[in-house]
């Protein structure tokens, strides 16, 4: 073999190993995000509440994908790969945790073959690849499972590129359409890549070569080049005008009567120096930021500074292309999201940064081995900074990951910086909720209504909240006050008023606010479950059946009858909502009194989880009831009877049937249940009771 030859093959060799220890590096730097759970901030919208995502891929799925508008978006390819990923991993947060830190993973990989190919520099190429892959600003992208966005549409778009070079080394008609397939499919990702065909202009520029700055180039050029890019544009064309669309009819954009274009304009340099400013000193990183300070004086001054590094970066690319070609590249990726345009709540996040950090990186790297003077020490002097930044940044990676465990450390770290904020205390609230705070939960709901007193949720989820404290008169007047003052078809609102009236023993009342709740094309069936009994217990039966076909129809949950029914509702009660579920058996004990299985599962669930306002005897009546009714007595009986005993302080009853029930589950041959039942007993022994998660002090 030829000396090229082999310097060829010992090159190519290097590039994969390094490619693929990138890969393995950033994969074990995210890892501990495949232990997180769902967030209830978009990860509940896009995934775990959304039925049909959890389907997996689907005809029916498949067809919604590319049908709806979600969230006043139109992206199939994002809604493809949740669908995917519940198709091959389930529907559990591991699975799509690990598809994003992969795809960030390869995006990593991808960066570094791409301008290592573009440039033939192999150390600064390894450098912006992994400062991009292991800086905390991609925390948010990849460990937030709403975020696939970001990573999937950098992995598109990294592939567009990819085949742009192809294209840009013999420009003939038609070679430019994979790299243009993968830009549509990047759009319908994510819809802020439309400003990708002025990227491909700086490339062009620079690492291609293509074109000067000069006036006889960009004459000759550069119409050329602008005419070859015609289905870039067209794309680019055809996403804004369909981006804009779907947002105005969903009433997500703010017009200039709420945002002043004086207002726009002001916060551009602004939040242009605040990426500036995270990227260089990544801290207090959070989910949410409040609004940024728009004094007149820091407009001017975030603009001049602006001007300024761009001047200085243009003055620089007459010996180093890398430094204006990254700047651009920075601020260009950028406007969809600068504040033109404001849709929704966030003005600036971590996540926009994902592929504009890029040109940062590169104008970095070769701008500091372009401009500083050759020495001997050079080379020493940039392998021990590029090293220290590098391994900085992946510790403060690794530090800022834990926040993103779950809703409740998400949301306590936004109201560490921001202690106002009304989301984040309403999102806070409902992870206490979820984790049975309730008294902690309706503190932070009504501190996020007295901050924002007209934001429905907030309204509803107090509600809610009181509701679960038993208070559910305090609950109503506040439900019909808002519906009446602010929105009477809110879902929400009206389906936590449907379930107060529920609580009050009135379905004939809660029926119209279920319904209500109800519509639209979104099935929501937990939703549909209260409907359903509502109609049950108002003697409807055939509605009810009908919203039964509905639910089970989704493949959500083999409810079809009566004990579906019940078994929904003893696995709710076990996920923390036994106010919930005890309202509806309390009822259905009324016309079902005799039924021992329902005795003896509601007996256990009121002994060992008893909810907010449960009468602490009524398990012993229960599950004495349920004794009494046996023809043959049966241990699980007995262990629930001294299990409600144990509850209600009287251990020597307690004692005595679990001893019972242990002798009669050894002499029908159960020696499981036998060792759990002796296991129970002597908690008893100790003056101890039993609760859910095993040995507790007394639950009452």
């Amino acid at each position: 073999m030829t000396k090229w030859g082999r310097d060829f093959f010992s090159a190519h060799w290097r590039s994969i190993l390094v490619a693929l220890g990138l890969v393995a590096a950033t994969v074990w730097l995210f890892w501990p995000a495949t232990g997180y759970d769902f967030l209830n901030f978009d990860d509940d919208r896009y995934v775990s509440g959304n039925q049909i995502v959890r389907q997996g891929l689907t005809p029916e799925s498949i067809r919604w994908a590319f049908r709806s508008v979600y969230e006043s978006y139109w992206l199939p390819v994002m809604w493809l790969s949740y669908m995917l990923d519940s198709s091959l991993f389930g529907t559990e947060p591991f699975g799509y945790h690990l598809t994003n830190i992969l795809l960030h993973a390869l995006n990593a990989a991808l960066l570094f073959l791409l301008l290592n190919s573009w440039t033939r520099k192999f150390w600064p190429s390894v450098f912006v690849a992994a400062l991009f892959a292991w800086h905390p600003l991609r925390v948010e992208s990849v460990a937030w499972i709403a975020e696939r966005k970001d990573v999937l549409s950098g992995f598109l778009v990294l592939l567009c590129l990819f085949f742009y070079k192809r294209f840009s080394r013999n420009p003939v008609p038609g070679r430019e359409v994979p790299a243009a397939f993968c830009m549509a499919l990047g759009l319908m990702t994510k819809p802020i890549l439309v400003t990708l065909p002025f990227l491909l202009l700086l490339l062009d520029y620079w690492p291609l070569k293509r074109w000067n700055f000069s006036r006889e180039e960009v004459r000759a050029e550069g119409l050329k080049l602008v005419r070859e890019k015609v289905l870039f544009w067209a794309l680019t064309v055809l996403f804004c005008f369909l981006t804009y669309y779907t947002q105005t009819v969903g009433k997500a954009i703010h017009g200039t009567d709420a945002i002043p274009w004086m207002r726009r304009l002001a916060s551009i340099p602004v939040a242009y120096v605040f990426y500036l400013g995270k990227t260089v000193l990544p801290v207090r990183l959070s989910m949410i930021y409040g609004d940024l300070a728009l004094a007149p004086w820091r407009s001017l001054t975030a603009a001049g500074f602006l001007l300024g590094l761009t001047l200085a970066a243009l003055w620089g690319g007459r010996r180093c292309r890398a430094l204006p070609v990254g700047w651009l590249w920075f601020l260009g990726l950028l406007v969809p999201v600068i504040g033109i345009v404001r849709v929704g709540t966030t003005h600036v996040a971590d996540r926009f940064t994902y592929l504009p950090s890029i040109g940062l990186g590169i104008a970095v790297a070769w701008g500091a081995s372009s401009l500083l003077p050759s020495r001997p020490w050079r080379s020493v002097l940039f392998a021990l900074m590029g090293s220290a930044i590098l391994v900085g940044c992946a510790w403060q990676t690794r530090q800022a990951l834990p926040c993103w465990r779950n809703s409740l450390t998400a949301f306590e770290n936004v109201l560490k910086y921001l202690p106002e904020s009304a989301l984040a205390h309403n999102n806070y609230g409902e992870a206490l909720l979820g984790a049975g705070q309730t008294e902690s939960a309706l503190r932070h709901f009504d501190k996020a209504i007295s901050v924002d007193p007209r934001t429905t949720p907030f309204i509803a989820n107090s509600a809610l909240a009181l509701l679960l404290l038993n208070r559910t008169d305090e609950a109503i007047p506040r439900l019909e006050g808002a519906l009446l003052a602010m929105n009477p078809r809110c879902p929400f609102l009206n389906f936590v008023l449907g379930l107060s009236w529920m609580e009050k023993g009135m379905p004939e009342r809660a029926i119209p606010f279920l319904k209500r709740a109800n519509e639209g094309p979104m099935i929501r069936p937990t939703w549909r479950v209260e409907l359903a009994r509502a109609y049950l217990e108002a003697g409807q039966t055939a509605e009810a059946s009908n919203e039964f076909a509905l639910v089970a129809g989704q493949g959500w949950a083999p409810l079809a009858d009566f004990e579906g029914m019940c078994s929904y509702f003893s696995a709710l009660w076990g996920k923390g909502h036994g106010r919930r579920a005890w309202s509806f058996f309390e009822r259905t004990l009324t016309t079902h009194s005799n039924n021992i299985a329902i005795l003896n599962n509601v007996a256990w669930l009121l002994a060992t989880d008893p909810p907010a306002g449960a009468d602490p005897a009524e398990a012993i009546r229960l599950a004495l009831r349920a004794k009494d009714l046996c023809t043959v007595i049966y241990p699980g009986i007995l262990d629930t009877l001294a299990v409600a005993y144990a509850a209600h302080g009287e251990f020597e009853r307690a004692v005595y049937w679990s001893r019972q029930a242990h002798d009669l589950a050894v002499s029908n041959g159960l020696e499981r249940l036998a060792s759990k039942i002796g296991e129970r007993t002597r908690v008893y022994q100790e003056g101890k009771a039993w609760g859910k998660t095993g040995a507790v002090e007394r639950l009452r």
